[in-house]
């Protein structure tokens, strides 16, 4: 037994007085149906109320009557208050009465009563006070709210018609509210429900038929309702059943069943689930040609929006690219207009990854790679469709600067005033390679083509190290230079011929000069040259040289220059002699000296022993 907050004795009252209640009640439901009348009954219980006196309100009669052992004084008294809640000043008035949350869960309770006219006008009640949204409100922040909301879901799967048909429509209006929606989904007995909603579908009778299409619309408009619908175990019997219903004689049915199909068609997987349907497509068409029967204009705007919901969109053209620059290319496309009024999305996608998602038909595309070629495809989407990609449209990026070059190493022997070097093209040469630039101490000293790789860098000081470094180069300018190394030109002093070999013999104005081959030589000998007092006097390949016309006891100084193949000079270190003595022959090595001039006219060469 319900546990009532306010004071309610039972009196055993006479035959004659429960018919009495009973007429009463049923004449007052009646008189209430009528517009004018139903505002004079509600005026009358304020303004006949004397101070002090002890008559209660005609709501707290009403709601005293529900708690009546005689069912048909129930189902007058909960017909009367559904008459009262039919309008909006009735329900207002309702809902302001201080007994109202007392009765709230005793109509929750009558609406599963066994007694099928006192349950079925108590789910009335409930299901018109949902058209009010503070009566929704004071429904679900009741203290027996999810009592109220399960008696109700158990009244829809009821066997009574009239109570399980004005239970759908209570449900229906309560899913449009999101707290309430959440409250109900989560209930176990939700599934039940959607099963009796299904069978509802089914029913001979238009009323129900038209309430589960409203309470299946109702929970298709939210992302969560539409999931758990298409995921029903009866998500397709209800499909064919409201293709079926779309073309009901009755054309509010017809209307219904139009208007729950499109709310399946909100999200995207409804589209698809409906697109796929074996019957929807060809009887929505047929509809929308006419014939026989003749739409009216509601029902024919539900039929064209759900056909325009339901077809695909077009295929856009391939998407217009243009590049920027080595890193970003421009791309464009057509638009489309959605019949549906649908908000189109645009998805532009670079390979398989979306490089852009919006309602634009523009866009940029940054972060690419230099002189490299793209693939991009452009297609339109909305809420409820996604249309086919687009032919493949292909852009190269603009070149941009090279990499820095690799391996890059000395090679070759040593020479005393060049280096030559090699390298591999940059692994990223982002564009065509024009040509290299070779740096010698950070300042650029040579140009080499692209079909070399490999130069020789001249003109450089001998005994030297000296770090290189290359770059290579195309339209776009000079890339990355490479790290460098550190080459070094050849060190002469590490290849010193001998002293010569002094002596004097004969005439005391005339000094013999020797010389043997360096012990560590450079190259192939090209030539010797003796220098005298820093002059050269005498050029070949001999290996002595007699002076003469000298100053008697004057001292000379004589060095020895090897000239190689390759040029390179190498000068021993100076021997003295005077003219007319005998001097001691000392060896060791000095820096190479390249001035060069011819022998004395009065000296001549002479044969030495080794």
């Amino acid at each position: 037994m319900l546990s009532l907050p306010f004071k309610y004795t039972k009196t055993r009252s006479s035959t004659y007085e429960l018919w009495l209640t009973e007429s009463v009640v049923h004449i007052l439901g009646t008189i209430v149906e009528h517009p004018r009348c139903r505002q004079y009954v509600l005026e009358v219980p304020r303004n006949s109320a004397s101070p002090g006196q002890n008559n209660p309100t005609l709501f707290t009669a009403l709601v005293n009557m529900l708690m009546s052992d005689d069912k048909n004084v129930v189902m007058n008294a909960a017909g009367t208050i559904a008459n009262i809640a039919e309008s909006g000043e009735g329900r207002l008035w309702i809902l302001q009465q201080a007994a109202f949350d007392d009765a709230l869960p005793i109509l929750g309770l009558l609406t599963v009563d066994s007694h099928q006219w006192a349950a079925s006008n108590s789910a009335l009640v409930i299901a018109r006070l949902t058209l009010s949204q503070e009566g929704v409100v004071k429904m679900l922040t009741h203290d027996r709210s999810s009592y109220i909301l399960t008696n109700l879901c158990v009244s829809l799967c009821g066997h009574n018609p009239g109570s399980s048909m004005n239970a759908a429509f209570a449900v229906g209006r309560l899913l449009e509210r999101e707290d309430a929606r959440s409250k109900l989904l989560a209930m176990k007995n939700f599934k039940n429900t959607m099963t009796a909603m299904t069978k509802m579908l089914y029913n001979k009778e238009a009323g129900p038929r038209k309430n589960a299409c409203f309470a299946f619309s109702c929970l298709a408009n939210s992302k969560e309702g539409h999931t758990r619908l298409l995921s029903n175990v009866n998500s397709e019997l209800i499909l064919d059943q409201l293709v079926r219903l779309i073309t009901d004689e009755d054309d509010e049915t017809a209307w219904f069943a139009a208007v729950t199909l499109r709310a399946v068609c909100s999200q995207k997987e409804g589209v698809f689930r409906v697109r796929d349907h074996k019957t929807v497509h060809s009887v929505l068409k047929k509809l929308v040609k006419g014939g026989t029967v003749k739409l009216k204009s509601e029902l024919l705007t539900e039929v064209k929006m759900t056909l325009d919901i339901i077809g695909k969109l077009p295929k856009l053209p391939v998407p217009v690219l243009t590049p920027v620059d080595s890193n970003v290319v421009d791309a464009r496309w057509d638009s489309v207009i959605a019949t549906t009024g649908m908000k189109v999305i645009y998805q532009l996608y670079q390979g398989t990854t979306c490089v852009y998602e919006g309602n634009k038909t523009s866009t940029r595309v940054k972060n690419l790679q230099p002189f490299t070629s793209y693939v991009f495809r452009v297609r339109a989407t909305s809420s409820a469709d996604e249309g086919p990609y687009s032919g493949p449209a292909i852009v190269t990026t603009n070149e941009g600067v090279p990499g820095p070059p690799a391996e890059i190493s000395n090679e070759g022997k040593p020479q005393h005033n060049a280096i030559k070097i090699s390298w591999t093209p940059p692994v990223n040469p982002n564009g065509t390679l024009t040509g290299y630039n070779i740096y010698a101490d950070g300042k650029r000293v040579a140009v080499a083509g692209i079909d070399k790789l490999n130069h020789v860098v001249r003109d450089l000081p001998h005994s030297t190290s000296i770090s290189i470094q290359v770059a290579g180069v195309t339209s776009a300018g000079e890339g990355d230079k490479s790290s460098p190394i550190l080459c070094s030109t050849l060190n002469l002093s590490d290849y010193p011929p001998r002293k010569p070999i002094l002596s004097t013999s004969g005439g005391a104005n005339e000094i013999n000069v020797s010389w043997i081959d360096p012990p560590k030589q450079l190259g192939p000998v090209k030539h010797y040259e003796l220098v005298m007092n820093g002059e050269v006097v005498y050029t070949g390949k001999d290996q002595g040289f007699r002076v003469s016309n000298l100053e008697p006891l004057a001292e000379y100084t004589f060095n020895v220059r090897v000239v190689t193949a390759d040029d390179y000079v190498i000068e021993s270190e100076p021997a003295k002699k005077k003219a007319g003595s005998k001097g001691k022959v000392r060896s060791s090595s000095t820096a190479a000296s390249k001035q060069r001039q011819s022998p004395l006219n009065n000296s001549r060469p002479f044969t030495t022993i080794n």
